[in-house]
C-alpha cells in the first residue's frame, strides 16, 4: 500500500477510535480478532501487534504497517474476517515492513506483488496452526476471500489493486503452492492450468 494512503488510513483509524463506537457484535468480533492476533504472535514467538479499526468504508479491508495492522469496520461482520486478518498477520510474520530492495519502480512493484502472494500462502499456514483449521478448509477460506475480490473487481473494472496482482493470478499462485489439495482445487475458478490440460 502506498505510504500516503496508509498514513491516511492510520489517521482515520485513530480518529475513529476516539469518536465512533462499534456495535456489541462488532466489539465481540474485534475481541476475537485481537485474541487471534495475540495467539499468532505468541505461537510464532514475536512481540504482540496492535489492532486498529478504520470506520471509513472506502479504506482497504486490511492493511499492515510495522507495529500494527488495521481492519475496516465492515470486516468485523464479514465471513472473510479470519482470512483477511490472517493475511495481515502474515505480513508481520514475514517481515514485510522491511524496505523494498528494488532499485527501480518496476522492481519495487514486483517485490510488493511477491509479498502479497507470500502473505496469501502464509495466511493458510496461520489458519492451520493457530486456528487449528484443517488445511483444505484453511485454503478454501483464503481462496473464497480472493475469489470474492476477483468477482468484485469484475463488476468495477479499473479499481486500484494497491500492489496486488489481479486476484485470479493470486488465486492461481496460491493453489499451486498446495499440490496436495489438487483433487478438489483443480476445477475451481481461477485454478492454474495443469500441464497438458487445455492446450
Amino acid at each position: 500500500m502506498r505510504a500516503s494512503r496508509l498514513a491516511g488510513l492510520v489517521a482515520t483509524a485513530v480518529l475513529a477510535v476516539a469518536c465512533s463506537t462499534l456495535t456489541p457484535a462488532q466489539d465481540r468480533s474485534l475481541d476475537e480478532v485481537r485474541a487471534f492476533a495475540d495467539e499468532t504472535t505468541h505461537r510464532y514467538g514475536l512481540l504482540p501487534i496492535h489492532v486498529l479499526v478504520s470506520h471509513n468504508p472506502d479504506s482497504p479491508v486490511g492493511s499492515y504497517r510495522r507495529g500494527f495492522f488495521a481492519v475496516n469496520r465492515l470486516v468485523l461482520g464479514s465471513e472473510f474476517r479470519d482470512a483477511i486478518v490472517a493475511h495481515e498477520l502474515a505480513h508481520y510474520l514475514l517481515g514485510h515492513d522491511a524496505p523494498l530492495a528494488g532499485v527501480t519502480y518496476a522492481a519495487r512493484g514486483r517485490e510488493r506483488e511477491q509479498r502479497e502472494l507470500d502473505a496469501n500462502a502464509k495466511a493458510v499456514e496461520i489458519l492451520v496452526w493457530v486456528k487449528q483449521v484443517p488445511e483444505d478448509q484453511a485454503l478454501r477460506m483464503v481462496y473464497s476471500y480472493l475469489l470474492n475480490v476477483h468477482r468484485r473487481l469484475k463488476r468495477s473494472a479499473g479499481e486500484d489493486l494497491l500492489g496486488h496482482q489481479p486476484p485470479c493470478d493470486e488465486i492461481a499462485d496460491l493453489l499451486r503452492r498446495y499440490p496436495d489439495q489438487l483433487v478438489w482445487t483443480a476445477g475451481l475458478e481461477c485454478a492454474p492450468r495443469r500441464p497438458g490440460v487445455g492446450g
